[in-house]
């Protein structure tokens, strides 16, 4: 619904500011006038705007939207605070309040598009919040700015071709010394660009450095207001992308690997997965039981002068009576015989087996007489 448009800054050195900006960093002016001077950037405008010498110098956001009626609506139904009447200029409306952290902010909605120059990418603004979970609600939930970035140290929204963060004012246990407020330029080749404007005589807060997300320095125009310059990472080509499944140097989860060859058997080579060796845990040595009572006994009263019963019921040093596994077995051996004979009686009752066995007889009966 927002979208950032202009990072306006109020101040009462114009003319140290104007020299700041133009020949320090070398921004074209797109208007400029005692009273009030843009710049022609990418992504936001940048502008100056007089204030008197009594009131200090501050940075105000100001956000773009299609229908500024609902936009107030919306503002006072979530509790913003300060909103007040709109005001109305030759170039649109707007409407200004203040976020939590107390910085200035403005809602406008423009008569005309906002034309973009070709100067530097003013790229992100920035706001340094003592309660970043009070500034996150804010920005996330009343103003309705979607989440790119969600961390404990940096909170990023999307706001058009610009963006909002939020930074907390300790900052790896340094106290952030800047103001509230700040803004970031957004380039290609830092490194060159500030060998030239180290050349014009811009003097860096932190010369630039290398980290894991680009390169960046901060400077410090003449109000105090911090300027940082940065180079994002550049993303990485599509065959580099393939190419880093190829460049790990741990141990590929393939392995090749060659049996031993045997005489009269034919070489062969296997490719097989790579087995992951998990030793078998030592198993641990079982404790008594918790209803272990104690066993009065007397020191050497057994044989060899040791104790004549265990010490305790469960004395894992005690021999283990083996099962009385005898009678099972020889309970096992009768009844097993008396099966076999109550099986051959059931035999011989059968005619067939009565007829063999009479026949049987009868053919003995014969050979004793014979004899």
């Amino acid at each position: 619904m927002f979208r950032l448009m202009e990072v306006l800054l109020h101040t009462s050195e114009m003319n140290r500011m104007r020299a700041f900006y133009e020949r320090t960093l070398g921004l074209r002016y797109d208007s400029a006038g005692p009273q009030w001077t843009s710049y022609r950037t990418r992504g936001a405008l940048l502008a100056l705007r007089t204030v008197d010498e009594e009131e200090s110098p501050y940075a105000e956001l100001t956000l773009a939207t299609d229908d500024l009626d609902e936009a107030i609506t919306m503002l006072r139904e979530r509790g913003a605070r300060g909103v007040g009447a709109v005001e109305t200029h030759g170039w649109g409306k707007l409407v200004r309040f203040m976020d939590p952290e107390g910085n200035a902010l403005a809602i406008a909605r423009p008569s005309r598009p906002v034309a973009m120059g070709d100067g530097l990418h003013l790229g992100s603004a920035v706001i340094h919040a003592r309660d970043l979970a009070g500034a996150k609600a804010f920005y996330h939930h009343v103003l309705g700015l979607k989440l790119r970035v969600d961390s404990p140290w940096w909170v990023e929204f999307e706001a058009g071709d610009a963006s909002i963060a939020l930074r907390p004012r300790v900052a790896a246990g340094e106290h952030h010394q800047g103001r509230g407020l700040s803004f970031g330029f957004r380039m290609r080749d830092l490194m060159e660009w500030a060998e030239r404007a180290r050349e014009r005589g811009l003097n860096f807060s932190t010369a630039p450095r290398d980290e894991d997300w680009g390169i960046f320095a901060d400077a410090n125009d003449p109000d105090g207001n911090e300027v940082r310059f940065y180079e994002p990472e550049s993303e990485p080509a599509l065959e580099e992308e393939l190419a880093e499944a190829f460049e790990d140097d741990d141990a590929p989860h393939q392995a090749g690997f060659r049996k031993p060859v045997n005489k009269a058997s034919k070489a062969a080579s296997r490719v097989a997965l790579k087995p992951e060796y998990k030793s078998r845990a030592k198993r641990a040595r079982r404790r008594p039981s918790a209803t272990t009572q104690a066993v009065a006994s007397v020191r050497g009263a057994g044989p060899e002068r040791a104790r004549l019963k265990p010490k305790r019921t469960a004395d894992e040093r005690k021999a283990k009576a083996k099962p009385a596994i005898g009678r099972l077995k020889k309970a096992e051996r009768t009844v097993m015989a008396r099966k076999k004979t109550a099986v051959a009686r059931a035999s011989k009752s059968k005619p067939v087996k009565r007829a063999a066995a009479s026949r049987a007889r009868r053919k003995t009966a014969r050979r004793g007489a014979k004899r």
